[in-house]
């Protein structure tokens, strides 16, 4: 069945992160052709969703909706999805890649809006500190790549050998964690006051809470394609 990424494309910090689904794609080509849904225009990625089983949604997100662009001004979002037309995703199997849409949306999107399973996560996707001290660029850069690269990874295997939801969440679950705890120590052997100055520790502790708080609503069963 046909896959789409959904990328937000008005959020600059979200271009960059979700670029990872380009590659996918690329790799994937001549196996399982794979849209990517990347308009400015609300309405337009709302059609082209329409016409995929399966969507992977990257983007800002909250307990209770979806944004199409987040406006950390003005707080005046552009709402892509909400409880409001969360009927668009009936009979859709969904990876949403997004702040806690796991919390109150997710489950949502499977009692009322009827789909078939979704993947997301209950809290934040980390990339500040719990200790409140200043997050460096060094510091999103660290945590940003293992999110990526993790994501990116651990997607594309999912669609390359179709795995279950419940296979994804375990997988995705000990990659987060693995990735950040391997390549964290690895800098504090090789460079033990870089690793001080810019908390990594703090790394190891976000990316290890964001494995720990995957969920799933519906058929855990279903596969990705």
């Amino acid at each position: 069945m046909s896959i789409a990424f959904y990328r937000n494309r008005l959020n600059r910090e979200m271009k960059r992160f979700g670029k990872f689904s380009k590659a996918i794609t690329q790799n994937l080509m001549e196996i399982q052709p794979i849209n990517i849904i990347y308009n400015p225009y609300k309405q337009k990625c709302l059609d082209e969703m329409s016409m995929h089983e399966t969507v992977i949604i990257i983007t800002h997100g909250g307990p209770e909706e979806i944004y199409h662009k987040y406006d950390f001004k003005n707080k005046q979002h552009q709402v892509l999805l909400n409880k409001e037309n969360i009927s668009l995703l009936e009979g859709k199997k969904i990876i949403s890649i997004s702040c806690a849409t796991g919390r109150i949306f997710g489950k949502e999107a499977w009692e009322t809006g009827k789909c078939k399973v979704f993947l997301g996560f209950h809290s934040k996707i980390h990339f500040d500190k719990k200790n409140k001290s200043e997050v460096t660029k060094s510091y999103r850069n660290f945590i940003g790549s293992c999110y990526k690269d993790v994501f990116g990874f651990v997607i594309e295997q999912s669609i390359l050998n179709n795995w279950s939801f419940d296979k994804i969440k375990t997988v995705l679950g000990i990659e987060l964690r693995n990735t950040v705890i391997s390549r964290a120590l690895s800098l504090r052997n090789e460079r033990p006051q870089h690793y001080v100055n810019i908390g990594l520790d703090q790394a190891i502790f976000a990316v290890t809470n964001l494995s720990n708080n995957i969920v799933i609503y519906g058929d855990a069963r279903e596969k990705i394609i």
